[in-house]
């Protein structure tokens, strides 16, 4: 079974263009799973498959946890116009961070608890958790990252040169949301790395 791990304000949905069934990640893995996490999700799917293996597993446009001040206090900024801010020029503002280079998604502020994105921001900052142990992962990995996304990149390639069996693809055309900005090239990588039809 395919399991997703979205980002920050990702939702289950967001995955229904892919051509197989998934489900969402509840904290429980089978060694025949697929574990797809996306910027936040897949930081979060590296720290699973530190202590659990599954088939194979993809982490598109992630991060690595570093302490880092700044990081800290540009999250707690965050979190707290989660809490109080009219949700239109919230998510104006959001979209319109560097990372995303643009893309834009709307995103409907009923479908949310405001508060436990606010806890989101706070816990699962890559400025709080631990970095994640890659050379201890044994999981088949494939990391993906946006041609466009240089940071991530960047970090992409550092992971993958520490992962004992990882493969790096950086997607043309596209950003930090490489799935929804090129869905076709992406069912299609994941396709030949999954070897599903």
């Amino acid at each position: 079974m395919i399991r997703t791990l979205s980002g920050f304000l990702g939702l289950a949905s967001d995955w229904d263009f892919l051509p197989w069934p998934h489900v969402p990640y509840d904290g429980t893995l089978h060694d025949d799973d697929v574990l797809i996490g996306y910027s936040m999700g897949g930081r979060l799917a590296l720290r699973a498959l530190e202590t659990q293996r599954v088939a194979k597993a993809v982490i598109v446009s992630a991060g690595l946890n570093a302490p880092d001040d700044e990081r800290v206090r540009r999250d707690e900024e965050w979190a707290r116009r989660f809490e109080t801010d009219a949700w239109p020029s919230l998510m104006r503002d959001w979209n319109a961070q560097p990372v995303f280079g643009g893309h834009v998604v709307e995103r409907r502020e009923e479908d949310y608890d405001r508060r436990e994105l606010a806890r989101m921001l706070r816990e699962s900052s890559p400025a709080v958790l631990p970095p994640p142990r890659l050379e201890s992962i044994e999981t088949p990995l494939l990391w993906i990252a946006g041609a466009r996304d240089a940071k991530y990149v960047d970090v992409a390639q550092r992971a993958v040169a520490r992962l004992p069996h990882a493969e790096l693809w950086v997607c043309p055309d596209a950003g930090h949301r490489v799935p929804w900005e090129q869905p076709e090239r992406f069912v299609a990588r994941l396709r030949t790395f999954l070897r599903l039809q």
